[in-house]
């Protein structure tokens, strides 16, 4: 499958919204752009050549820190724009928000031959959606912050009985409690594991981010 990514452009205010609030802006977008590096390392790892799919306006700085295509989401909400990225598929959907994402689990995904292939994260949403053809319909009228995003798309999914692969869970770096989670993690993976994410936890003053 090819691998399309969905991000936004680093600007204060705009992006890890619901952690700025513990972070503050500035450096809640210095943790975007870190997940976002050690996304690229991960691709790269395993030698593969994304498409990037941003919204907002990146500068040249970070457009030139993303290999392969790049060209801006479309409109509408979050199912169009990764109904867009996916286009005629074979392919498979990822954010940024996940920088311990393990090689394995993205080797499962990219190997998937599956009608829909669905990562379920702990939170009730993905992270990653993809599919072998376009299915019209599947990511429209979602609520894309609820809990029950998962099982819905899988529900959905089967109703048209559609082959579906359920990929082991993960977990999304949105919340104060991601955040603890990630950084207690890190203890027990080798250094060479989000290098750049490690990096901002070292230079973010402990009363933020507590380590």
């Amino acid at each position: 499958m090819q691998v399309v990514v969905l991000t936004k452009a680093p600007a204060p205010g705009q992006v890890k919204t619901r952690l700025a609030a513990q972070l503050g802006e500035g450096v809640a977008t210095a943790l975007h752009e870190a997940m976002v590096r050690d996304l690229v390392d991960l691709l790269a790892s395993e030698g593969l050549q994304p498409e990037w799919h941003v919204a907002g306006q990146p500068g040249p700085t970070f457009r030139a820190g993303l290999p392969g295509t790049c060209t801006a989401q479309v409109e509408g909400d979050l199912g169009a724009r990764i109904a867009a990225a996916l286009g005629s598929g074979p392919a498979v959907a990822l954010g940024t928000d996940a920088p311990t994402l393990p090689p394995p689990l993205l080797r499962r995904a990219c190997a998937s031959t599956a009608d829909v292939v669905l990562g379920p994260a702990f939170d009730g949403g993905c992270w990653c959606i993809g599919w072998s053809r376009p299915q019209p319909g599947l990511l429209e009228e979602m609520a894309w912050s609820d809990h029950r995003v998962f099982a819905e798309l899988v529900t959905r999914a089967r109703a048209r009985h559609l082959v579906v692969d359920v990929l082991p869970f993960w977990y999304d770096v949105d919340l104060p409690e991601d955040l603890v989670r990630l950084v207690q993690q890190l203890r027990t993976l080798p250094e060479t594991v989000a290098r750049n994410t490690r990096r901002w936890i070292r230079n973010t003053p402990e009363d933020l981010c507590p380590r």
